[in-house]
């Protein structure tokens, strides 16, 4: 992540070539949401810093483990303790969705596709 010093940032100027076809697509965008041409640009490099770290970081973290993995008595315990305030869960009976508890409207879930079919519901204009 780029961290700037408590004084306002410096800036340096750039150019770019990029696809023409790119070019295009930014400039729609960046009119539509009112940013300008810099702002577009340095939101970018900062999103690309910001992979580039956390891929560096996610590297580092695996190769850890590669050096040190895990026991599999550490892993145990550490799925004992991240489950201990669990409840016991028993899976029960599967349901069918005509089973199951009807929709807003007294509709059951299973057959909502088919309860609505030719029925619209009114425009907003209507409900004036």
């Amino acid at each position: 992540m780029i961290r700037y010093a408590a004084a306002a940032p410096q800036f340096t100027k750039i150019a770019v070539t990029v696809p023409t076809e790119t070019y295009a697509v930014v400039e729609r965008l960046r009119r539509r949401l009112g940013k300008s041409r810099s702002a577009v640009v340095a939101l970018a490099l900062e999103e690309w810093v910001r992979g580039v770290d956390l891929a560096e970081a996610d590297r580092r973290y695996v190769e850890g483990y590669l050096r040190t993995p895990e026991a599999v008595d550490e892993i145990g315990a550490v799925a004992a303790q991240a489950t201990s305030y669990w409840g016991s869960w028993s899976p029960g009976q599967p349901l069918r969705a005509e089973d199951s508890s009807p929709l807003p409207g007294g509709v059951p879930a299973g057959r909502a596709g088919r309860a609505s079919r030719g029925k619209r519901a009114p425009s907003k204009r209507s409900r004036r």
